[in-house]
């Protein structure tokens, strides 16, 4: 169910969550685990860097918030990630964009930029060889190129 649940109703589910928070974090994460099917760790990171990033300077200095649209995309491009691949980490960027990083090691790492309107700004560096740029990102299709990139690490 929650699968093929748009992200901006699943986000609407977990504003009532976000209200809790702060008083008790540990609950709210098991209960997001045990709702979120197939990749429920990746999601809960991100619900967790969209909650924290949500304000100007999230990060003590001057950070933009984390855009609803990146937070949107990101949410597809998980969702739309096969089952069994390896799981990014998350974090939001000063610019209020999400970030997705696989890493091995410091010579074989792939960072993701996901902008507000989808395209995915990447870097890795792939051993000896180093590689950027962009990829246009469609809901529920993950591009064949990032597949390969993260297949490089």
């Amino acid at each position: 169910m929650i699968d093929s649940m748009p992200a901006d109703q699943y986000l609407e589910m977990t504003d009532s969550y976000a209200e809790r928070i702060d008083s008790n974090s540990e609950q709210l994460r098991d209960e997001l685990h045990d709702t979120v099917l197939g990749h429920n760790e990746a999601l809960a990171e991100l619900f967790d860097v969209y909650y924290d990033g949500r304000e100007s300077g999230w990060d003590g200095f001057n950070a933009e918030p984390v855009a609803h649209d990146s937070f949107l995309a990101a949410y597809n491009l998980i969702r739309a990630l096969p089952l069994g691949f390896s799981r990014p980490t998350i974090s939001a960027e000063p610019d209020g964009q999400i970030t997705l990083e696989w890493y091995r090691n410091p010579s074989r790492v792939l960072s993701v930029s996901v902008d507000p309107r989808g395209i995915l700004h990447f870097a890795g560096l792939f051993g000896p060889d180093r590689q950027s740029g962009r990829i246009a990102f469609f809901p529920d299709e993950v591009p064949d190129e990032l597949i390969h990139l993260v297949g490089k690490i």
